[in-house]
């Protein structure tokens, strides 16, 4: 398998980890999987459960393509840059159409795939691109992203981008006592 196969079913792997993740919090409720999981059904959450899966298969994607002797440039920043892509053509996709439509599960679902598949390219892309900086401060700005992302569940904006409109609260679930 090349680069360029992998990268074609890149976004059917991405999409069941996605799919996965969504889930994590509600079965292991602790403040280490609220980090990278969604916690509720926000807007803002699923663009959290997004990135997670990005890096996830991020990791995957390492070692199958070490295992495969697949030589590629950007693998520090590569992550980020497929994160915040699948993030931003999500958005530009589903929010009109969540406008018009409403939340509808199979929409959300198809518009996820298809940010997935297109994010799949850009990385095949950034791949292939001379190299853009070292891999290990690549990493780091990846993982940094996560410090707004987990500052905003604790404290999330009453605005809409962050409420649960199934259960009508923002951030963390209340504890049944």
């Amino acid at each position: 398998m090349d680069l360029k196969k992998w990268k074609i079913i890149s976004p059917i792997i991405i999409f069941i980890i996605a799919s996965i993740s969504h889930f994590i919090y509600t079965i292991f409720d602790s403040i280490i999987t609220s980090f990278f999981f969604p916690v509720n059904e926000s807007i803002f959450e699923h663009i959290k459960l997004i990135y997670t899966s990005i890096l996830l298969f991020s990791l995957i994607e390492f070692f199958v393509l070490k295992k495969l002797d697949i030589h590629v440039n950007n693998k520090g920043i590569n992550p980020f840059i497929s994160g915040i892509s699948n993030i931003i053509i999500f958005l530009i996709i589903y929010l009109p159409i969540r406008y018009i439509l409403n939340e509808n599960m199979i929409v959300t679902l198809i518009i996820l795939f298809i940010s997935e598949a297109i994010t799949s390219f850009i990385s095949y892309k950034v791949f292939n691109y001379e190299q853009i900086i070292n891999d290990k401060l690549g990493l780091i700005i990846t993982l940094l992203v996560y410090i707004p992302l987990i500052y905003l569940t604790y404290n999330p904006p009453h605005t809409n981008f962050f409420y649960d409109t199934e259960k009508e609260f923002y951030g963390i679930p209340k504890k049944n006592a």
